[in-house]
């Protein structure tokens, strides 16, 4: 007989974990997922079997008790706050407490591993593992003012749980009190103060509902766990708790004697109504991949307490019991369909999908960056996601900047967590200075992540974009065998990685200066691709923007700093180039300008001088005590050749004097010789 039973809660998804013979009886401890709340008592284990055998459900005895609150012999208040969903009680005046708890409930108590007390306790805990309702029970000669107050705390105190051990509870934690001491922490345990013990005459029993997050997280922080806590965790039936309590009343009558007072209290101030949900078998059927029709979907359903109406050929109207707290949608139908069948009786038949290949042309484009960085000695670094809350406002990133978010945790785990970051600026100088603080130094990092913002148009209400961020400082070439001297990172090593990182792509870019508050002066550039769209950023950091940065101090050299928004990068067919079978000829230019004048502009009014230049790349750039202050050198090297003939010195005397009357005229520039 126990195997068959062992192998219907197998069958039925319920894995039994282990088993203890004791004398002529079995103990089993079963797999109870945290959506069946209603297994976690003997009669929801007897509904599964007595199903599975089509055999009648048992049921829970419906009291025949009145209910009038107003003239229940004690004053129960509650708060508007819905913290109390249900609460019945019932007074048993003239017990006797000093009788012996039968041999049947001893059994069943010590066997499933709870402590024989006395009577009233022991058969409260009997009922709550019979029937899954955790019950309560005050000594009513200790309340104080014959009132019962059930609220959230409004301040943080200490009391005496049973057993005489002291915890602290918080504001906002459900307790309940009389005019004086708090009774009971709702749902977790009770204090000393209203204990029911061997000399309690008159009783309050109480069947309660309680909020079970704020059970669960009350019972977390006080690190109290019960079987109440446990329960009212996981959900407890509310359509069932006056009866229950009844049920209880009349068994503490049956064996402690006493009088059951003839009126019942119960506080329902939002009454659950029926749990109605339309299915449809075609759906059912697709979803499970079987062939059932109305009539068997009606009685597998109707075996397990299941209230099912046909509406047509197709739909049926289901209630659904009021102890199946996991049945909302009809989802959940179609899943205990697919239960109660039987899985074994669904055929394994692999689905026939017709699916589109659709390139993730993001990912592709990782990789090819991850690619080239590690080619060129980066190392990659991974962070959080989340970043602390006041990150922009140390950046300085005035609200309506496209850099500010305020995309915040709900639930964050420390205020170190909190904010959804919507660039990767504070992580990469967060894992520099960590590094810098290890004595790993001259670094070259970069990061491949999402930035985060607000978007009401997504469902999710944000919006994700991956996005690479690059980071340089200290030496890049240390003094060594053949190099004089540390080669620190300039500004001009970032630059030459972007332009690296965006030839690879064969795609066009260029710098428009823009002020970034975390980049020092005239550092600061926005990366706009040919359709004019801002891709990116760049520039120099600011290092007393970010000094709230831990360890940020130790790093003495410059930091450079580039973001870029991968989908933006675009692989173009690239052009290919012929050299020229004709000698080119190269010259140099040192030419004096004045520090506001764009070096590309004089590169580009170099290039566009002739065709017959294929290149300008500027050498040195150098300050001296004979330079003024507002103005620098710039040794450019000019490139002539042609497809088609061999140039001469008289042509490209011709060409560069045309170029440099034409700088002279525009920028005011000065050849040094």
């Amino acid at each position: 007989m126990p195997d068959e039973l062992f192998d219907i809660l197998n069958l039925q998804g319920f894995e039994v974990k282990e088993k203890e013979h004791s004398k002529n009886d079995t103990v089993i401890t079963i797999e109870v997922k945290a959506n069946r709340a209603d297994m976690l008592s003997h009669i929801g284990i007897a509904r599964e079997i007595c199903a599975f055998k089509n055999m009648n459900i048992p049921k829970i005895n419906r009291t025949d008790l009145k209910e009038d609150n107003n003239s229940f012999p004690i004053n129960i208040k509650f708060a508007n706050d819905h913290s109390c969903r249900r609460f019945s009680g019932i007074i048993i005046n003239n017990i006797d407490n000093t009788a012996s708890t039968p041999e049947y409930i001893k059994n069943r108590l010590e066997k499933l591993g709870v402590n024989c007390i006395n009577a009233v306790v022991d058969i409260a805990n009997y009922i709550m593992l019979e029937l899954g309702q955790p019950m309560h029970t005050y000594d009513i000669d200790k309340l104080s003012g014959n009132m019962i107050n059930v609220c959230k705390a409004d301040a943080d105190g200490k009391i005496t749980t049973l057993g005489n051990k002291e915890a602290q509870i918080k504001k906002g934690d459900i307790v309940i009190s009389d005019n004086n001491k708090v009774l009971c922490v709702a749902g977790i345990i009770g204090t000393e103060s209203s204990t029911v013990d061997i000399n309690t005459k008159n009783i309050l029993l109480e069947s309660a509902i309680f909020d079970e997050i704020s059970v669960r997280l009350t019972s977390r922080r006080m690190k109290i766990s019960t079987p109440s806590s446990f329960r009212f965790e996981r959900g407890v039936n509310i359509d069932s708790t006056k009866d229950i309590a009844c049920t209880c009343a009349k068994k503490i009558n049956e064996i402690c004697g006493g009088d059951i007072c003839k009126v019942l209290f119960d506080y329902y101030p939002d009454k659950v109504t029926d749990n109605i949900i339309s299915l449809r078998c075609s759906r059912a059927n697709e979803l499970i991949g079987c062939s059932l029709t109305i009539d068997q979907i009606v009685n597998l359903l109707n075996k397990y307490d299941f209230k099912c109406k046909k509406d047509g050929k197709n739909n049926i109207t289901v209630i659904s019991p009021p102890y199946r707290l996991d049945v909302l949608k009809e989802v959940d139908i179609i899943e205990e369909i697919a239960r109660i069948y039987g899985y074994d009786n669904i055929k394994p038949i692999m689905p026939t999908i017709q699916v589109q290949y659709s390139k993730n042309y993001v990912w592709d484009n990782i990789d090819i960056l991850r690619n080239i960085l590690v080619g060129l000695g980066f190392n990659e670094v991974i962070n959080y996601a989340f970043i602390p809350a006041d990150v922009t406002k140390f950046l300085k990133v005035p609200k309506g900047h496209f850099l500010y978010s305020d995309l915040k945790l709900q639930n964050a785990i420390s205020p170190m967590y909190c904010l959804m970051r919507p660039t990767l600026v504070y992580s990469l100088i967060s894992s520099l200075s960590y590094n810098y603080s290890r004595n790993n130094t001259d670094l070259s990092l970069f990061e491949i992540g999402r930035v985060y913002f607000k978007d009401e148009n997504k469902d999710t209400g944000c919006s994700e974009t991956d996005t690479l961020g690059i980071i340089l400082s200290g030496c890049r070439l240390e003094r060594g065998w053949g190099i004089d001297k540390d080669v620190k990172y300039t500004y001009y090593d970032l630059l030459n990685y972007v332009n690296l990182l965006f030839s690879e792509f064969g795609q066009a870019f260029e710098l428009k200066e823009e002020n970034y508050p975390f980049f020092e002066d005239s550092s600061g550039y926005s990366i706009i691709n040919e359709n004019g769209i801002r891709i990116g950023f760049l520039g120099e950091i600011k290092k007393e923007e970010v000094k709230n940065i831990q360890n940020i101090k130790l790093i003495k050299d410059k930091i450079f700093y580039c973001e870029a928004y991968i989908k933006y990068f675009n692989n173009k067919n690239k052009l290919l180039k012929f050299e020229s079978k004709f000698p080119n000829i190269k010259r140099s230019y040192n030419l004096l300008c004045k520090k506001d004048t764009f070096s590309k502009d004089i590169v580009n009014d170099i290039k566009a001088s002739s065709k017959l230049i294929t290149s300008v790349v500027i050498k040195d750039v150098y300050y001296d005590k004979n330079i003024p202050s507002d103005s620098h050198a710039i040794l450019y090297e000019v490139e002539y050749c042609s497809k088609e003939y061999t140039l001469t010195s008289e042509e490209i005397s011709e060409i560069e004097k045309r170029f440099l009357n034409s700088l002279i005229a525009k920028y005011g520039i000065i050849i040094k010789k």
